[in-house]
């Protein structure tokens, strides 16, 4: 079993010491991310390396992978979602400085000195690689497919509903 990352870290100390971390952390820690899942049951595997690159830019470069739990969209039953995300992460201090980072690198801005919480970054880009539009891979079984306007009862051929926009031709007609 791998070890648990540290709660909080200093990430520019990190990468001057290009310094890794291997470990796991818990799904049930980071509740914006939980909010977006049907269950907040299990754990998050995280290889990090910090680092500086040739030209001073001090960087995270980070793989994620874990296993969630989501509600399709089409069935509305469970489903699991196999997260496995890379990601590489410039530090800058000042918003400044975005528009000068290499093209490959996506901006952590760290707005102070204080230690940043570990978690939080690493929810962020769970959060980022969610899907928009759970649904299952394959199609869902028919028993299980809801469509919207369906009910039990079945609409006989001659007695179609009245469409929603038939009071506005009502209406054009009185002027």
């Amino acid at each position: 079993m791998r070890s648990k990352l540290p709660k909080e870290i200093d990430p520019l100390r990190l990468a001057q010491n290009g310094l890794k971390l291997d470990g796991q952390l818990l799904l049930n820690t980071m509740p914006r991310l939980a909010a977006s899942l049907n269950s907040d049951e299990g754990v998050v595997e995280a290889q990090l390396a910090f680092d500086v690159d040739e030209i001073g830019t001090p960087y995270m470069k980070g793989e994620l992978t874990t296993e969630v739990s989501m509600i399709c969209e089409r069935c509305m039953s469970p489903m699991t979602v196999t997260l496995s995300v890379n990601c590489l992460l410039a530090m800058v201090i000042s918003e400044r400085k975005i528009d000068a980072l290499a093209e490959h690198y996506d901006p952590w801005l760290l707005e102070n000195s204080d230690p940043v919480s570990l978690s939080k970054v690493i929810e962020d880009e769970l959060i980022l690689a969610l899907p928009l539009v759970p649904r299952h891979t394959k199609a869902c079984s028919p028993k299980e497919v809801w469509s919207a306007g369906s009910d039990d009862s079945e609409v006989e051929e001659g007695n179609k509903p009245e469409s929603p926009f038939a009071i506005l031709s009502s209406l054009k007609k009185k002027q």
